[in-house]
């Protein structure tokens, strides 16, 4: 897994892009995460690409009894602990790819937007499974299979055509998976294509349970942020699952 988290130029967009309060994880991504959390009242959870820990506050706030952290970025984890200062929380620079060097046990391991990144989603389910307690459940989010699957050769401009007023995305190359070069915050950064059936798959071969997949939309609250924002409901941008580890 490369981590362009701790390449200067990148991580002050980044953090530029955060900040604003109008972006696509404030207003999309981070309230459906919240919506599929389980009771959370005395819970051990573990948040696998952390980031800066904002997410992490809002564990603890609703009953988690602690939380932890990795993140592939050292820039990242000094953020979390600069926001989190808490005995509740405790915070480590790790690759999410070896994972199996990590040990504990959680009721519920949590991961926002990192899974695209990772090479190796067969071996990374099965760390997480053994890291997890007996029934304890797996929520991420990822980008979605139809944005991550378009192989840009520098030719497209974009990946959308406007006929009548109307948006249509472009799709190809689904069922090609693996390695994605795209430029994001004027840096080359990898990501990974999986199909839906892959991704199911992988879970299901891993010995966990599918309670829930969900794909992203925009409500009625994001949309009156930006009126824009209705356009991404003709097509899904991130992808939610909720899994539950199934005991051998």
């Amino acid at each position: 897994m490369k981590n362009v988290y701790d390449n200067k130029t990148f991580f002050e967009l980044y953090k530029n892009h955060r900040s604003e309060s109008v972006n696509r994880n404030n207003l999309i991504e981070n309230p459906i995460m919240k919506s599929l959390l389980p009771n959370l009242t005395d819970k051990c959870v573990l948040d696998l690409g952390c980031g800066d820990g904002k997410f992490d506050r809002f564990l603890i706030e609703n009953g988690a009894r602690c939380v932890v952290g990795v993140d592939i970025s050292k820039n990242m984890i000094a953020d979390a602990k600069k926001n989190n200062k808490e005995r509740c929380f405790d915070y480590y620079v790790l690759d999410m790819e070896k994972l199996d060097t990590f040990e504990g046990e959680y009721d519920v391991i949590v991961s926002s937007l990192a899974f695209h990144y990772v090479k190796d989603f067969d071996k990374l389910l099965k760390d997480i499974y053994n890291l997890l307690t007996e029934d304890g459940i797996l929520i991420f989010s990822q980008e979605s299979p139809f944005k991550t699957a378009i192989i840009f050769d520098g030719k497209e401009q974009k990946n959308k055509i406007e006929i009548d007023g109307k948006i249509y995305y472009l799709l190809s190359d689904y069922q090609t998976e693996g390695e994605r070069k795209v430029i994001w915050n004027k840096t080359e950064v990898t990501k990974y294509h999986r199909t839906y059936a892959s991704l199911v798959n992988s879970l299901i071969n891993n010995n966990f349970k599918i309670v829930k997949v969900l794909d992203s939309y925009a409500s009625e609250e994001a949309i009156k942020e930006n009126e824009n924002y209705k356009k991404e409901n003709d097509r899904p941008i991130f992808t939610f699952f909720i899994a539950k580890k199934n005991s051998l």
